[in-house]
């Protein structure tokens, strides 16, 4: 396996994987901080962008093996999709659990603990990373695959 740029499609969930949480107890939440601070969290964000990047992936290493395709477009690519990825990651907020029939938590008891919900940027981003690979994909198959030539039918008149 050859270390090239569509490598960190498949590479970047997988390091910030194991980077967020290796490193999840400092990034812990301080509930200090109050109710609508971003933060960076969501594993299951970055499992889920595995599959999404894996057929992009292996479109950018048939094209590069059957030299197809430009080189601005598929930098553009890996690169907004990295940048995707990582904006996604910043787009979670810290909430309280609560409902109509719950006040002000005076104890700190575990049902009471802050936690991370997804915004509407979530979503946002989620649906243009899909959006993009799924233009991507259409891309590498007009490259891969071009449409026939339409050959110029013989005139059978004799004039």
């Amino acid at each position: 396996m050859s270390l090239r740029l569509e490598s960190l499609l498949l590479a970047m969930p997988l390091l910030l994987f194991f980077a967020l949480y290796h490193f999840y107890d400092a990034l812990s939440i301080d509930p200090y901080f109050g109710v609508s601070v971003p933060f960076i969290l969501s594993t299951n964000i970055l499992i889920f962008h595995i599959p999404i990047f894996l057929i992009p992936y292996l479109m950018h290493r048939f094209m590069r093996d059957q030299d197809k395709g430009h080189v601005l477009v598929n930098f553009l690519h890996v690169a907004l999709s990295i940048f995707l990825l990582v904006a996604l990651m910043f787009t979670y907020q810290v909430i309280q659990p609560g409902g109509p029939d719950k006040g002000t938590p005076i104890f700190d008891l575990p049902e009471n603990k802050l936690w991370m919900e997804a915004t509407m940027a979530t979503y946002v981003i989620l649906a243009a990373q899909v959006l993009l690979q799924i233009a991507f994909i259409f891309y590498s198959l007009t490259v891969l695959f071009p449409s026939k030539q339409k050959q110029p039918q013989p005139s059978y008149s004799f004039n």
